[in-house]
């Protein structure tokens, strides 16, 4: 699909029309109404990015020109975690994402990140109005539950649909990177294909220490950069079927070691001649 262009210059007036509150206290007050109505649906990270947007939105009330990175930066997330996380809040109708560009090169630029007028005030306004006309509502639905049951997407219930096989553990150490269900999904199979590969004769469900060993590997020289093909969840994906492989090698030669003890022993013999027979050229020479 091509990219769609990007209509919007940057510019004070841009900013000023995309402000939909006329003070700080209309602002203030959807914030606090969109962290009552969707507390249920927000995490902790979710809250922390609305509260940093709602601070830098001061000058155009309820409009934010931050970039993905200093929002990470600030909070000390991941760029894509911060994008996860501002498309969601966007599903949700708290804030609006616009591209923009520069006027001086129309080249883009950071997008304006908008909070919208909260639903739940609007209706306040219009109940307020009406009072006089109506008295009571015996069916009465919030508009929570009514939008709760309008935005239900698989997207949306990533914490609660992870597979039962994937260990807990595994999950914590992927999630604060790649959140995404079908991510940790893939990450976790190709550690069963490492497990696979190597033969084992333990089921992959008793070997839960060196899973967590090598995602925890994995994980640490992506954020240290320490791959060699680069800081991406493909270079990751590569990088823990390698070190799962080793590890379950490993343990392959223990449980094998378990099997038949004279293994161990003629690979100590094995190793001795060989020393022995160096000791003895040294000798020669």
């Amino acid at each position: 699909m091509a990219k769609q262009a990007i209509e919007i210059i940057a510019s004070k007036d841009t900013y000023k029309n995309l402000s939909s509150f006329e003070n700080i206290d209309q602002l203030n007050e959807a914030v606090r109404a969109h962290k009552e109505m969707f507390n249920s649906e927000l995490n902790k990270s979710q809250i922390a990015v609305l509260d940093l947007l709602h601070r830098y939105s001061a000058k155009y009330k309820g409009v934010s020109f931050l970039t993905k990175n200093k929002i990470a930066d600030l909070l000390g997330k991941s760029r894509r975690t911060i994008i996860y996380v501002c498309n969601h809040l966007e599903e949700l109708g708290i804030i609006h994402q616009y591209a923009m560009k520069r006027s001086s090169d129309m080249q883009q630029t950071s997008n304006a990140i908008v909070i919208q007028p909260s639903k739940s005030t609007n209706q306040k306004e219009n109940c307020t109005q009406e009072t006089g006309e109506i008295a009571h509502q015996e069916d009465n639905i919030s508009l929570k539950q009514i939008y709760n049951i309008n935005t239900i997407r698989k997207e949306d219930i990533y914490e609660e649909s992870y597979p039962s096989f994937i260990p807990n553990s595994f999950i914590k150490r992927v999630k604060p990177l790649f959140p995404n269900v079908k991510e940790v999904y893939e990450l976790y199979g190709k550690v069963k294909l490492a497990h696979l590969k190597s033969n084992l004769e333990r089921p992959l469900e008793e070997l839960e220490t060196i899973t967590i060993t090598a995602i925890s590997d994995a994980m640490s020289a992506l954020k240290l950069r320490r791959i060699k093909k680069g800081y991406s969840y493909d270079a990751l994906k590569a990088y823990l079927y390698g070190t799962a492989h080793r590890l379950f090698l490993e343990e392959k030669r223990r449980e094998s070691v378990r099997k038949d003890p004279s293994l161990l022993i003629n690979f100590l013999k094995t190793r001795k001649s060989k020393l022995v027979q160096r000791l003895e050229e040294l000798s020669v020479e």
